[in-house]
């Protein structure tokens, strides 16, 4: 005997466009003109003796009188548990990206608290990465992220957690397809949310491929991963995806799509992916290698000078520069014409701040920055800055 749900709360969350999203794509059709009537009627072909209706309107006085009418049906159409409908249709305005971390020590659906968390954290930063990529695809992605990428992960949501070892879902809103295209038509672009996922699935299959190629490799191969960047691949991604792992308890995690229902499923999904602990050591590396080779562009320094040095006859000197990199404070250093150089002599003499602007390059602890540009004295109030290793 199946459970019947007669939580008001739970069958009034269903919302009329993901109820009628599912009805759709399970084959149900709208029947006569909705036009004054506050429900509208489906029919399905294959079951000629179901009806449903489905409220116009949230606030109707019989709304989950109606709903839950609609779910006793479906169960009956299609013969599975009410608790399962009523889960497809609360997700069915979402792509849904499941996560399963499959070990010994989550088959009974549970997790360590401490892994617990970690899994929660390393899949939003997937996610993210997935989002930056899709705004515009680069190696690595630093603190300030894409305005569309922070947008969309406002809308995101973390869904329940599955049986089925431990299970994590994250659900990604999809706004439902208002037209209809033939074979002919030129097909518009999808929403951001629906591309942000199709970057998640491709890049991690992208990463994992990445990391077996330059294993496999005869030499070792960097190029598997810096050739994969353009379909999404980043340090971060790497990261996020190595960080679901627990280091205590190597695992395989799977991850899957189910792609919302109220538009249709893309051509070219990719809707599962399983990654083995025997990645992880190459993707850590990768994304190591990726930071290493990292540059900010167009990137402002800004500190205090701490350092000059400069041959008597030279007409440039070397200056190195106490500044916050990325959250971090670094020492910066950087090639001055003769000018500019004795701006910094200033700064440095009178322990006054500057600022310049260049391409922030990497260089074992410490920072260089190419073509350094309107480099100039700072305001007088800046707070003081102190060395971080």
């Amino acid at each position: 005997m199946r459970a019947s749900i007669k939580d008001q709360l739970a069958i009034g969350a269903i919302r009329p466009l993901n109820a009628i999203g599912y009805l759709r794509a399970h084959g149900w059709e709208r029947f006569g003109d909705a036009a004054g009537r506050p429900f509208t009627v489906w029919h399905n072909a294959s079951h000629p003796s179901a009806e449903i209706l489905i409220p116009a309107d949230r606030s109707a006085a019989d709304y989950t009188l109606l709903l839950r009418e609609a779910l006793l049906e479906l169960e009956a159409v299609e013969n599975r548990s009410q608790l399962e409908i009523l889960r497809d249709l609360y997700n069915s305005g979402f792509d849904v990206v499941r996560l399963a971390s499959q070990t010994t020590r989550t088959a009974d659906g549970t997790v360590d608290i401490d892994e617990g968390v970690l899994l929660f954290e390393r899949a939003r930063d997937t996610l993210y990465a997935a989002a930056c990529s899709t705004v515009k695809p680069q190696a690595v992605f630093h603190s300030r992220r894409p305005q569309a990428a922070n947008e969309y992960m406002r809308k995101a949501r973390l869904g329940q957690t599955e049986q089925g070892s431990y299970v994590l879902t994250l659900l990604s809103p999809v706004a439902p397809q208002l037209t209809a295209h033939s074979d002919t038509d030129l097909f518009p672009e999808e929403p951001f949310e629906r591309r942000v996922v199709q970057t998640l699935a491709r890049s991690v299959r992208l990463a994992v491929g990445a990391a077996e190629s330059s294993v496999a490799a005869a030499i070792p191969d960097f190029s598997p991963f810096q050739n994969a960047v353009a379909g999404g691949v980043s340090a971060n991604l790497c990261e996020g995806i190595a960080g679901l792992f627990s280091p205590t308890d190597p695992a395989n995690v799977e991850l899957s799509i189910s792609w919302a229902l109220n538009r249709p499923t893309p051509n070219d999904a990719h809707s599962r992916v399983l990654i083995s602990s025997d990645v992880i050591p190459t993707l850590q590396e990768a994304a190591r290698l990726f930071r290493a080779f990292d540059r900010l562009e167009n990137y402002e320094i800004k500190g205090p000078v701490i350092k000059l040095q400069r041959d008597q006859t030279a007409p440039f000197g070397m200056v190195t520069v106490l500044a916050p990199v990325e959250g971090r404070t670094r020492k910066v250093t950087l090639i001055l014409p003769d000018r500019d150089y004795q701006t910094a002599v200033v700064a440095h003499h009178q322990h006054r701040y500057v600022r310049v602007i260049g391409t922030v390059a990497r260089e074992a602890k410490t920072y260089r920055l190419e073509n350094p540009v309107n480099f100039e004295l700072a305001p007088d109030d800046e707070d003081e800055v102190g060395v971080e290793d």
